[in-house]
């Protein structure tokens, strides 16, 4: 990995500027839908002048529509306003094989957007989202002379080692306690089947956020009525299971401490309501 891109990846482990008092904080993580304004994920965000996008390709990437973000906003009350913006890749990395509009990229399967010209060979980083072992992409990129190998999700054991969707994370440790919970960012080498890390970063918002908004692929049901947000650890539920998503739907779900919520947990802070209505889940 070359030193420049080290150091954008640590660039995003820096502390947010801390949220106004009298605001609550919201992690909103996403496809962008517009760029002006910035919309992601159904949410209008207000951009400041001076708040730069985050990116492990480095400074100054131009956001487009069908990139996926990560934005720690703030709310007053009355709208959002972004202080933290991070770029996130699903999977990055060189095209193993490509078969019709599927391609293989550090041992997982990735679904190509209609059209994509990629070719065994080309590298990658690929904004999409996680749909079990393979990735939905949105948007993909061809980048040259990065060595880029990176893999954002939930990590889970797979044997003796530890995996991200269907590529096998060497190099990690098995996952107890606070490794394995909630979202990682995995950089490192590419290999055959997966990736050979050398660097971990948990979480893509700044912090703990009162509320969340995720887009994601809904599973099948992994317990009686409950259902989780592939490569999020984000759980919901519901009173019967026929009224789960179906296995595989594309949805947008708030959470608080990574459960699905529609109303703000008992106790809270009434804001939480006020935000959950702005994002378009409460009831």
């Amino acid at each position: 990995m070359t030193s420049w891109l080290t150091g954008a990846v640590l660039a995003i482990c820096v502390a947010a500027p801390v949220a106004a008092q009298g605001t609550l904080d919201i992690g909103i993580f996403g496809t962008v839908e517009s760029v002006e304004p910035l919309v992601v994920a159904g949410q209008r965000i207000v951009v400041p002048a001076g708040v730069p996008v985050l990116s492990a390709l480095g400074p100054g990437r131009q956001i487009l529509i069908g990139d996926t973000l990560a934005i720690t906003a703030n709310f007053d009350g009355a709208g959002l306003l972004a202080r933290r913006m991070l770029e996130i890749f699903a999977i990055a990395g060189p095209v193993q094989n490509v078969e019709g509009e599927r391609a293989t990229i550090l041992g997982s399967e990735v679904y190509l957007p209609q059209g994509s010209a990629v070719a065994s060979g080309d590298w990658i980083v690929v904004s999409g989202f996680w749909s079990g072992a393979p990735v939905i992409a949105r948007r993909l990129r061809k980048v040259e002379g990065t060595g880029l190998a990176q893999l954002t999700g939930v990590v889970e054991p797979a044997g003796a080692r530890v995996r991200i969707g269907g590529s096998v994370v060497q190099n990690a440790p098995t996952p107890v306690d606070a490794f394995g919970g909630g979202v990682w960012i995995l950089n490192g080498d590419a290999s055959a089947d997966g990736l050979r890390m050398r660097l971990m970063t948990k979480g893509v918002f700044a912090g703990q956020m009162d509320v969340e908004l995720w887009q994601g692929h809904a599973s099948a049901p992994v317990a009686s009525q409950t259902y989780m947000i592939h490569g999020t650890a984000i759980h919901g539920a519901f009173a019967r299971e026929a009224d789960m998503p179906a296995p595989g739907a594309f949805v947008s779900v708030c959470a608080v401490d990574g459960r699905v919520r529609r109303t703000a947990p008992r106790g809270a802070d009434p804001a939480i309501d006020r935000a959950m209505t702005l994002l378009g889940c409460a009831g």
